[in-house]
């Protein structure tokens, strides 16, 4: 048992494995934060709204340290993988860097909506952070199956070129 738990973090300095458990948070943290701020607007809980937008900004956050870990991860993670695949990985892992910026705009939103949330304009804000959010979310989602498409080839609809 100590020797798993000792291998358990050891793995934790390793990129390739950190990066893997940072993946799915904007995913998850933007669907959770999305329903909980919705929920707050229609039962009037503002201790539930502030709470779903630290969720959301601490979500978003996750994302620098993961292209961080990716970039460092994929020498090796190229070696482990058929040649055919490397461009798709590559490809991958610009499309995940690039697409930083989203989620850094989405951080900003919710941090403005918390900041102006007790003044009249409050309400504006927070109606643009739902629909920054919701585009987020879907976009996460659309990177997560680019994700599987590279990773998992069962769910692949493409062949790689050899």
């Amino acid at each position: 048992m100590m020797r798993e738990l000792s291998n358990l973090w050891q793995s934790l300095d390793d990129p390739e494995y950190l990066h893997l458990l940072l993946e799915p948070l904007p995913l998850f943290g933007l669907g959770i934060g999305l329903i909980f701020v919705v929920a707050s607007l229609l039962m009037a809980q503002p201790q539930m709204k502030l709470l779903a937008l630290i969720v959301i900004v601490l979500s978003c956050a996750s994302v620098q340290p993961y292209v961080s870990l990716r970039v460092k991860s994929e020498p090796r993670v190229l070696v482990m993988q058929d040649a055919g695949y490397h461009k798709l990985i590559r490809d991958q892992t610009q499309l995940r860097s690039g697409s930083a910026w989203l989620y850094y705009g989405i951080a900003l939103m919710c941090t403005i909506s918390l900041v102006v949330t007790r003044s009249g304009k409050g309400f504006v804000f927070l109606i643009l952070t739902l629909v920054l959010c919701a585009v987020g979310f879907t976009h996460a989602l659309w990177l997560h199956k680019k994700e599987c498409e590279v990773y998992h080839r069962n769910i692949v609809r493409y062949r790689a070129m050899k």
